[in-house]
C-alpha cells in the first residue's frame, strides 16, 4: 500500500534517476530519450492513482469503524443503527374530537376515523411525541457453509403517559436468523415483514405509514426461502403466522356468541399462511407480484366451529425516471382482511347457521415523488380500499377507507431530514355514514 510519504521518496528517487539517466545517455536518441520519460511519468500516474485510493479505502474504513466492530469472533461483524424522529401535528375531525383510540392521535389509522352527520366536530387539537423513533442491532458471521445474519429491531410505538413522564413501552419489530447458504439461495426464520408485502413500493412520508388506507402492512413470524433468478429477479416461498377475524353478520343471533367489533380474533387455525413470491425487474420498472393462501377459522367448542381457504394477490412496483423522480404502486385483491389498511376490515362473516362467509377487499395506492432540487423533494399519494359487505351487517361496519398525502421534505445533509405533511383521511360505513380527518404534521428525523 502507498501513501504520500512514499510517492515523496519514489518521486526523490526517480528524479536523480532520471537526470543521471539523461547525462549517462548523451549519445542517446531523443526518441529513446522521451521513450523513457513517458514511461517515468506512466509510473509516476499510477502512484498517483494508488495514493488517490488508498485515501478513499481510509475514508471508508474511517466510516464503517463508527458503526461497525469485530465481536470475540474474528468471523462476526457487528454493526448498528435507527433514527430519532420527533413528530409534530395538528388534527382535526369532522365528527368528534379525538379519535376512537388514543393511537390514532399518533399516527392515520383508517379504522379509527369517527363518522356521523359532520356536526360533532371541534377544533384542531396538537399532539407531539418521539415514539416512531428505533433502534437495531445486526451481526454478520462468516461460516464454512456461508454468511449467518441476525437482526434484531425494537420502537417505542405503544402508549404513553402524558402527564408526568411521557414514557412509551418498546416493542419488537423484528427479531430473526437469515442464512445464506449459496450465493443464489438463502433461509429466514423469525419476525419481520410479512412476503406478502412489498417494503420497497412504500413512499416517502411524514406519517409513520403514508398511503395507509390502501397498502399491505404486516410484520409476522414467517420461514422464508429465496432463491435469487435472472437478472435482479428472486423468488420467494414463505410460510407464516395466521390469525383469523371475523363478525357475525346479526350480532347477538340463535349462535349466541356475541362475536362483535370488540370480540372477532381467534387463533383455531390449522395450518399456517403460505405466500408465494416473485421479484423482477423491466428496464426502468422494479415489480413484485405475490399470491397468499389462508385458512381462516373458528372453533368455539360444542360443534360451533368452521373454516374456509381464503386467497388474494398483489401487484405493486417502482418506476424510476431519468430526472429522479420515481411513481410507486400497489394493488391488492382478494380475502385480505387483516393484511390491508391496519385491519380496517375482518376476514370475513359467521352466518346465522355457523358457516363462515369470506370477504373480498380492493385496495391499493399510487405515489409520485417529484425531486425539487438535491436536498428537496415533495411526494403526492392517494390510496383507498373497499370491502364487498355481505346483506344484513351491522351499519357500522367499515365500508371504505381513504387518504391522501401530500409532503415537502427537506434534507441539508444525508441522514437528516425536515418535512411538513397534509393528510386528509375519509371513513364510510355500511349505514351511509362518513367522517373525515384532516392533519397537518411536522417532523425532524436523524438517522444514525
Amino acid at each position: 500500500m502507498f501513501n504520500k510519504k512514499r510517492l515523496a521518496l519514489a518521486t526523490a528517487v526517480l528524479a536523480p534517476a532520471m537526470a543521471f539517466s539523461t547525462a549517462a545517455s548523451g549519445a542517446a536518441s531523443n526518441a529513446d530519450l522521451s521513450s523513457k520519460i513517458e514511461m517515468l511519468e506512466s509510473q509516476l500516474a499510477e502512484l498517483r492513482q494508488l495514493v488517490s485510493k488508498q485515501g478513499e479505502q481510509q475514508q471508508q474504513i474511517a466510516t464503517q469503524v463508527k458503526k461497525a466492530r469485530v465481536t470475540n469472533s474474528p468471523d462476526t461483524t457487528f454493526t448498528y443503527g435507527g433514527f430519532i424522529k420527533a413528530d409534530t401535528m395538528w388534527t382535526e375531525y369532522s365528527d368528534t374530537d379525538r379519535a376512537a383510540a388514543s393511537v390514532g392521535d399518533d399516527f392515520l389509522v383508517p379504522s379509527l376515523v369517527p363518522v356521523g352527520n359532520g356536526s360533532g366536530g371541534g377544533d384542531a387539537l396538537f399532539d407531539a411525541h418521539a415514539k416512531n423513533s428505533r433502534f437495531w442491532l445486526k451481526t454478520v458471521t462468516e461460516t464454512s457453509v456461508g454468511n449467518v445474519t441476525s437482526y434484531f429491531e425494537m420502537d417505542f410505538n405503544s402508549g404513553a403517559d402524558e402527564r408526568i413522564t411521557n414514557q412509551a413501552s418498546n416493542g419488537l419489530r423484528h427479531a430473526f436468523l437469515k442464512w445464506d447458504y449459496s450465493d443464489t439461495g438463502s433461509l429466514l426464520a423469525g419476525q419481520t415483514w410479512s412476503t406478502f408485502f412489498n417494503t420497497g413500493a412504500l413512499p416517502e412520508a411524514v406519517d409513520f405509514i403514508g398511503p395507509t388506507a390502501g397498502t399491505l402492512f404486516n410484520r409476522q413470524y414467517q420461514v422464508r426461502w429465496t432463491r435469487k433468478v435472472g437478472e435482479g429477479g428472486s423468488f420467494m416461498l414463505a410460510v407464516e403466522n395466521p390469525s383469523s377475524g371475523l363478525n357475525e353478520v346479526t350480532p347477538g343471533s340463535q349462535l349466541g356468541m356475541g362475536v362483535d367489533a370488540s370480540s372477532n380474533n381467534y387463533d383455531d387455525n390449522e395450518r399456517p399462511d403460505i405466500v408465494l413470491r416473485y421479484n423482477g425487474k423491466a428496464g426502468a420498472l422494479d415489480y413484485s407480484v405475490a399470491g397468499i393462501s389462508r385458512e381462516v377459522a373458528y372453533d368455539l367448542g360444542n360443534g360451533l366451529s368452521d373454516s374456509a381457504n381464503g386467497f388474494a394477490l398483489s401487484l405493486s412496483g417502482k418506476y424510476q425516471f431519468s430526472n429522479g423522480d420515481d411513481l410507486k404502486f400497489m394493488i391488492n385483491h382478494g380475502n385480505l382482511g387483516r393484511y390491508i389498511a391496519l385491519n380496517a376490515f375482518r376476514d370475513g362473516f359467521i352466518e346465522a347457521d355457523g358457516d363462515i362467509d369470506l370477504l373480498d377487499v380492493t385496495g391499493g395506492f399510487i405515489a409520485y415523488r417529484h425531486k425539487w432540487s438535491d436536498k428537496w423533494r415533495s411526494t403526492v399519494s392517494y390510496a383507498m380500499s373497499e370491502a364487498d359487505n355481505p346483506s344484513g351487517v351491522s351499519g357500522a361496519t367499515t365500508e371504505s377507507v381513504s387518504n391522501y398525502n401530500v409532503n415537502l421534505m427537506y434534507s441539508p445533509t444525508k441522514n437528516l431530514t425536515f418535512g411538513t405533511e397534509y393528510i386528509h383521511a375519509e371513513r364510510e360505513v355500511e349505514s351511509g355514514l362518513d367522517g373525515d380527518m384532516k392533519r397537518l404534521q411536522f417532523m425532524g428525523k436523524w438517522a444514525f
